[in-house]
C-alpha cells in the first residue's frame, strides 16, 4: 500500500538535502532538531530539479522565516550512511536574527566553536572544523 505521503514526496522532493550554516560575528545559528534532538543547521530536502543552493535557502526560511539576501557559499557535501547527501553552505551575516521555528525544531541559539550544545550532528561538526580554519 502507497501511503499519501510517499506519494507527495515522490514528485517533489528529492532524496538530497541541503542547509545554511549561518554565521554572525563568529556565532552560528543552530537548531535542535525536533525528530532527532540534535543541534543542526536549517535543512531540508531539496526539490526534484532543484540546484542544492536554491533549496538550501528555501529550507533555511521555510524553517527559520528568515531570508537571505545573498549568495551562500558551497561548504562541502557529505555523503550519507543511507547513499544519500547532504549539501552544506554557508552564509556570514551581519545580524542576529530572531527565528520563528517550525514544526521541526524545538530550540534554537547562536554559539560559539568553542560552547557548542549537546548533542551536535556530526556533520556539524565537521562544517564547523571545516569552516573556522
Amino acid at each position: 500500500m502507497i501511503k499519501l505521503v510517499d506519494l507527495i514526496r515522490e514528485q517533489k522532493d528529492s532524496d538530497d538535502t541541503a542547509g545554511v550554516l549561518y554565521s554572525c560575528f563568529n556565532e552560528f545559528l543552530l537548531c535542535l532538531t525536533e525528530r532527532s534532538r540534535e543541534w543542526h543547521v536549517p535543512k531540508g530536502h531539496i526539490k526534484r530539479q532543484e540546484h542544492p543552493r536554491d533549496g538550501a535557502l528555501r529550507e533555511f526560511a521555510e524553517e527559520t522565516q528568515i531570508l537571505l539576501n545573498g549568495t551562500p557559499s558551497k561548504l562541502h557535501i557529505y555523503n550519507k550512511d543511507d547513499g544519500t547527501k547532504l549539501h552544506l553552505f554557508t552564509f556570514e551575516g551581519y545580524k542576529k536574527f530572531t527565528p520563528r521555528l517550525n514544526h521541526e525544531h524545538v530550540d534554537w541559539g547562536y554559539f560559539t566553536k568553542d560552547k557548542l550544545p549537546s548533542p551536535m550532528n556530526e556533520f556539524i561538526i565537521d562544517a564547523l572544523d571545516r569552516y573556522c580554519i
